[in-house]
């Protein structure tokens, strides 16, 4: 009876050394492949073919010219070489988007320059061109987004900034040009709001170039001002409220960033924003930006309890 039981675990030890081996086997082929296999399971899993990489990603990828060999003691480790593959692909992602980006922008200014109401402005120029010109002259005298109440004659200055800065002809363009594209508008807005938000990663100094410290100044300006929020009430309810949503989201960009230097508190704005947004029916992503909203008022809440 005792030899039959020893027989039994015999075979059974056997057996589970044989499943072993076997998924050691299973697992070595699966993940070297065969001498003829010119792409490892570990790259297709990864999603990338050395095919499919330009020249100097495929040098830096494969090194010699010869696709990736499994990792030995002198050679480069597997995650290494993933990790330059993920970051070749990331870069090139990054380039695709600023191109994008550039086009959809030179597109849009295209568009503009064969409407009748741009041509019997008569700017001489594309307008193009025209709006470097003003986004210039709003950068040299940006407005004071706080502290209006310690200084009357800043209150003064806010209200008519516009006015001050662009001049008449110019301010009438800009209002025509919100008046006439306001169906589109929520497109056009995300695309600016994404170029101007950019930063380095696009090369921002041919196309509409503005400084962080320019774009958060505004952006205070009109939620935190008296003459700015004046500014918003006076246009169509729908870009008001887009506006109003990204000049918060670059205001939170810049505290992050510890470059909320007139310290602005957005937080009295989140909620209410965010209702009057989803209960406005014209906007298409209206979810979306009220959800955003919701999830910046937690975070305030969050960093106030933590401080």
């Amino acid at each position: 009876m005792e030899d039959h039981e020893m027989k039994r675990k015999g075979v059974l030890s056997l057996l589970v050394i044989a499943l072993i081996l076997g998924g050691l086997a299973l697992f070595y082929f699966s993940y070297y492949g065969s001498g003829d296999e010119t792409q490892t399971a570990f790259q297709e899993s990864a999603g990338t073919e050395v095919k499919d990489l330009d020249d100097k990603s495929s040098d830096a990828i494969k090194g010699d010219g010869q696709p990736l060999q499994p990792a030995t003691s002198q050679e480069q480790p597997a995650e290494v070489s993933v990790n330059k593959i993920v970051e070749s692909q990331t870069m090139k992602v990054e380039e695709d988007e600023c191109q994008k980006m550039k086009k959809d922008l030179m597109d849009f200014f295209a568009y503009l320059d064969k409407q009748d109401y741009i041509k019997e402005s008569e700017l001489n120029e594309d307008t193009f061109t025209h709006f470097k010109k003003i986004i210039n002259t709003l950068a040299l005298d940006p407005p004071t987004p706080a502290g209006e109440s310690l200084k009357y004659d800043t209150i003064i200055k806010n209200i008519y900034h516009f006015y001050r800065v662009l001049g008449l002809r110019d301010l009438k363009l800009v209002l025509m040009i919100l008046r006439n594209e306001a169906d589109t508008m929520e497109v056009n807005l995300a695309l600016f709001y994404r170029w101007l938000m950019s930063g380095e990663k696009c090369d921002q100094k041919e196309l509409l170039p503005v400084s962080a410290d320019t774009l958060y100044r505004y952006a205070g300006f009109l939620v935190n001002s008296i003459g700015g929020r004046a500014c918003l009430f006076r246009r169509d309810i729908r870009l008001r409220l887009l506006l109003n949503y990204y000049c918060i989201l670059i205001v939170h960009e810049a505290d992050k960033r510890k470059m909320n230097s007139f310290g602005i508190d957005i937080t009295p704005f989140l909620e209410p924003l965010a209702e009057e947004i989803e209960n406005y029916q014209l906007l298409y992503f209206r979810k979306e930006y009220a959800g955003k909203l919701i999830d910046l008022k937690n975070y305030y809440l969050k960093k106030r309890r933590i401080s």
